[in-house]
């Protein structure tokens, strides 16, 4: 969200109008919109308010706790995908999960290969 305009230009852009100018042509003039002069001159006028109001700072964030998962693949798993990778290093993501499936009998993600050749230093 952009910030307020200076409490500079709504001063000059008030004085304009309350010296008689018309709105359209201040608004042309300062290149503020019509309808932010209209609130402004209002704001003077009503509340004697001609600064902008400060803004607000929107709800604090909830702070959580990190969500830590164990690895699904681990151990003897990781034994087996060490052993599919030295025999053929160069499988893809999915065929090594279908080997991994086929040897283990652990089916998983292709990014969860991903992660345990990472956390495994194979990549």
């Amino acid at each position: 969200m952009p910030g307020a305009y200076s409490t500079d230009l709504r001063e000059r852009v008030l004085v304009a109008v309350e010296a008689g100018e018309p709105v359209e042509a201040v608004a042309e003039e300062f290149m503020v919109g019509r309808s932010s002069i209209c609130r402004w001159v209002t704001a003077a006028r009503d509340e004697g308010r001609r600064a902008a109001k400060p803004m607000g700072r929107g709800p604090e964030p909830i702070i959580r706790e990190p969500i830590i998962r164990e690895p699904i693949i681990r151990d003897e798993t990781e034994v087996a995908l060490c052993r599919l990778l030295e025999a053929d290093n160069h499988l893809t993501l999915e065929e090594c999960r279908d080997r991994l499936a086929t040897e283990t009998g652990v089916r998983v993600n292709p990014w969860t290969v991903g992660r345990a050749l990472r956390r495994l230093d194979w990549t």
